[in-house]
């Protein structure tokens, strides 16, 4: 009964925690960019659960234009849970409309853009909260503000990445802190390495060698499905997690 959205929920981890939250009877939104996939995965859904209260919504985060429209036109009112999954790992680099480096827009900016414009329909919600997912090559990098706006030359999509969801982590606990008097709990987690079709365009070579031991994306959306259906996490905004813990 209760009203989430995922962004990039059209495959990979995101498409595994649409899939589950229908399952549980949720009404899910798949915030996509392409119409055609985000229709695709809306109809696999549908086929697999038998819930029909799953719709695509389009959405492209690296533009400020797009994420205004996605919002003036949400076909919900009232958003119970919003997890931000969406992103990109680029291996050149290249600039937005609005002049940001496109990691950055796509798998910060834009999510925080996003998040900002649907808190009144979070507001709305019942013991709502917000997820946003990390990775854990994350890890391989200390937060550089300045690398982080601006990726040092040659371009590294992976470095370019990584602080991105690193910068995610830290940005997670202080809207947890501003949304406490809300009720709207703040989650941060990385899911692990699963196999996604992300991580194998991405980094087809770290892909080949590993696909025998990664995850599946639905192991890796566990803990995301978790946070998003247990009260229990709700009590404990602000913090990172992995495999619910």
């Amino acid at each position: 009964g209760r009203t989430c959205l995922v962004t990039g929920a059209n495959s990979g981890l995101g498409e595994a925690t649409a899939r589950a939250l229908a399952m549980r009877g949720a009404t899910v939104g798949l915030l996509c960019r392409n119409p055609d996939r985000a229709a695709a995965a809306v109809a696999a859904i549908q086929h697999a659960t038998g819930n029909r209260s799953v719709f695509a919504h389009i959405v492209d985060l690296s533009s400020p234009e797009s994420i205004q429209q996605c919002v003036r036109t949400m076909p919900v009112s009232t958003v119970d849970v919003l997890v931000n999954n969406a992103g990109v790992l680029l291996d050149s680099r290249t600039q937005t409309e609005a002049d940001l480096e496109t990691t950055l827009a796509t798998n910060l900016i834009g999510p925080w853009s996003l998040t900002a414009a649907l808190v009144g329909h979070l507001r709305r919600g019942h013991n709502s909260r917000i997820i946003w997912v990390s990775s854990g090559g994350m890890y391989t990098q200390r937060l550089n503000i300045q690398h982080l706006e601006t990726p040092p030359e040659p371009f590294d999509g992976v470095r370019a990445y990584a602080q991105t969801k690193r910068a995610m982590v830290y940005l997670s606990a202080r809207l947890g802190q501003a949304l406490a008097s809300d009720n709207i709990a703040v989650h941060c987690m990385h899911p692990g390495w699963a196999d996604t079709p992300g991580v194998e365009r991405s980094l087809p070579l770290f892909w080949k060698v590993t696909r025998g031991i990664l995850r599946t994306s639905e192991a890796g959306a566990d803990t995301i499905v978790w946070l998003a259906g247990c009260d229990r996490a709700h009590n404990q905004t602000g913090l990172f997690w992995f495999d619910r813990e």
